[in-house]
């Protein structure tokens, strides 16, 4: 039978014996390797730029030629073609067509295939639908996830069908190679391919964007326009008859 010296506590003398007091400077010497530890770890982290938004001193600084960074309005598409289509245009949510937020020309030089490069990001506009989606990403794995905010990538080479070779100068004079895709008459995001019954002129991406244009202006101007394709259809000029002075030569 084996009888152990024991403290007042009840632990034994032994274990208390091979117990070590550090000094108060090697414990400032432990926390500073972890505090180099933790730096270390914060270097391997990716570096994230901040940006902030600004008002350009004039409009053409916000023009697709120039390769924008931009927030609000409109996109500055830079392929104007082959634009998102379908599905993608729109809330997995609502159904509704998505908003415009930001793009961000983040390029990568080195590499010829995308020489230009734009990243694209569209939301919708209802909170209901953000919220939703937020639930929606905390779950692992969802059978079909519904998204309410989106973001589309575009590049280009430098040798394309839309820019010139040459780096844009920055003085008013520089010009797209093409026009480009007809966009929605009422939210100038989205590819126009619904057309207007009456008039034959405003494009929209869905049957909403038409319903709130007529609503915010269109009717008037649709009657105008055609009024105007039906004097053209007689051979008379509408546009001098409606809008214009009497035409006249002069010599």
């Amino acid at each position: 039978m084996h009888i152990e010296d024991m403290d007042a506590n009840g632990e034994s003398i032994e274990e208390l014996k091979g117990l070590r007091i550090s000094s108060l400077d090697e414990e400032e010497e432990e926390s500073k390797e972890e505090y180099m530890n933790e730096v270390d770890d914060d270097e391997d982290e990716v570096l994230v730029t901040l940006g902030f938004v600004q008002k350009p001193k004039n409009n053409r600084e916000l023009l697709r030629q120039v390769f924008p960074s931009k927030a609000g309005g409109v996109p500055a598409w830079l392929d104007p073609e082959s634009l998102p289509s379908g599905k993608s245009c729109f809330c997995d949510i609502c159904g509704k067509p998505l908003q415009f937020l930001l793009q961000i020309y983040a390029p990568i030089s080195e590499k010829d295939y995308a020489f230009h490069r734009t990243l694209f990001v569209f939301m919708c506009p209802y909170m209901t639908c953000l919220l939703r989606d937020q639930h929606e990403q905390w779950k692992r794995e969802p059978e079909i996830p519904s998204r309410s905010v989106k973001v589309f990538r575009c590049q280009l080479s430098r040798t394309n069908a839309f820019y010139k070779y040459e780096s844009p100068k920055y003085d008013g004079s520089d010009e797209p190679l093409g026009v480009g895709a007809t966009l929605c008459a009422w939210c100038g995001t989205w590819k126009g391919n619904e057309k207007c019954s009456t008039c034959k002129t405003a494009h929209y991406c869905s049957k909403e964007h038409q319903v709130m244009h007529w609503r915010g202006g269109h009717k008037p101007e649709c009657q105008k326009l055609r009024a105007i394709k039906s004097l053209k259809d007689n051979n008379i000029d509408g546009r001098s008859s409606l809008y214009e002075m009497p035409q006249g030569l002069v010599t």
